[in-house]
């Protein structure tokens, strides 16, 4: 019965042995069920497939002898669901619409540059009767979202939708810049900005003429949001203003001068002359900006002491 049972004990070794893949196993000289050195059991190490060559895994544990050591693998990274402005690849930086739409909640100011001006409709989509308004070149708007090819803008009391592509985040795309020195004649780029903010109207881009200094004076009170309420009395050359402007509502007129005021006057050849002042000291050495100072387009800027534009005798108009 013994000799059986060892036997059968003998079967059920080499059974599993087999099952193991384990080909040769020397045994000891006399068999006994206790004389027998079971080989080390294979560790069953679960391995972390790299999913990104898109092959299905084949199984889920690979053998390895001897082994007692998981078998490390790097994970393929999962793509983030959301943008940050970190992850805005080049592309997007350069697009200011799209880099604007990544900051959902953080309005921004954008300036219509058509020339044509804009329609601010009441929905993101044209329909009859639709138009709100009409944002004029150069309009400042505040943009607090998108959709589709439209952006919601909030203007004043207006809040309606225009299109993305009638806007920029670069005011200086749309508004003059000077520089001192400068010829700004009929083509040069801040002279054609200049007449469309102001629609031109003294004609002087139909005429075909250099910047004028009464156009440089309206853009820059346009820059301030402030305008001079002409009546119909023509024409407005410099060296009139103060005439055709006298007991014009908004319209104060004085001999001392305050900064943001517009300094006429007349050359010493008796030709009228038109500035912006930009800063008053309290010495009142004046600094003013001007169109037009010893040729017809230049843009200067110049300090004069007290005692300098007084002998001028000049005249100060201020606009609220």
């Amino acid at each position: 019965m013994w000799n059986n049972f060892c036997a059968v004990i003998e079967d059920l070794f080499w059974f599993a042995v087999s099952s193991l893949g384990i080909t040769h196993v020397t045994p000891q000289t006399t068999i006994s069920p206790y004389q027998y050195s079971l080989p080390p059991r294979p560790f069953l190490t679960p391995i972390l497939f790299d999913t990104s060559s898109g092959a299905p895994p084949q199984s889920l544990f690979t053998p390895h002898s001897h082994s007692t050591q998981p078998v490390a693998r790097t994970l393929p990274l999962i793509p983030a669901k959301t943008k940050t402005l970190a992850h805005i690849d080049a592309g997007e930086k350069n697009d200011p619409h799209q880099n604007a739409a990544n900051i959902l909640h953080a309005p921004v100011v954008m300036y219509v540059n058509a020339p044509q001006g804009s329609p601010c409709i009441y929905a993101p989509h044209m329909d009859f009767d639709g138009v709100i308004d009409m944002l004029t070149y150069g309009t400042a708007v505040t943009v607090i979202g998108y959709q589709g090819r439209y952006a919601s803008v909030n203007r004043s009391n207006i809040t309606g939708w225009i299109s993305k592509d009638d806007l920029t985040p670069q005011k200086n795309e749309v508004w003059p810049e000077f520089v001192s020195g400068v010829l700004y004649d009929v083509d040069h780029l801040e002279t054609k900005k200049t007449r469309l903010l102001i629609h031109d109207t003294f004609g002087a881009g139909a005429l075909q003429l250099p910047l004028q200094a009464g156009e440089y004076i309206s853009v820059r009170l346009a820059s301030e949001h402030r305008q001079i309420p002409w009546t119909k009395k023509r024409p407005r050359v410099a060296g009139s203003w103060a005439n055709l402007l006298r007991g014009v509502k908004g319209i104060y007129i004085g001999v001392t001068p305050k900064t943001d005021s517009i300094m006429e006057y007349q050359s010493v050849d008796g030709e009228g002359r038109l500035g912006y002042v930009e800063a008053v000291t309290p010495e009142l050495a004046i600094t003013i900006t001007a169109i037009g100072e010893g040729e017809s387009g230049r843009y200067t800027v110049k300090t004069m002491s007290a005692e300098i534009w007084r002998e001028l005798r000049p005249v100060f108009i201020e606009v609220t």
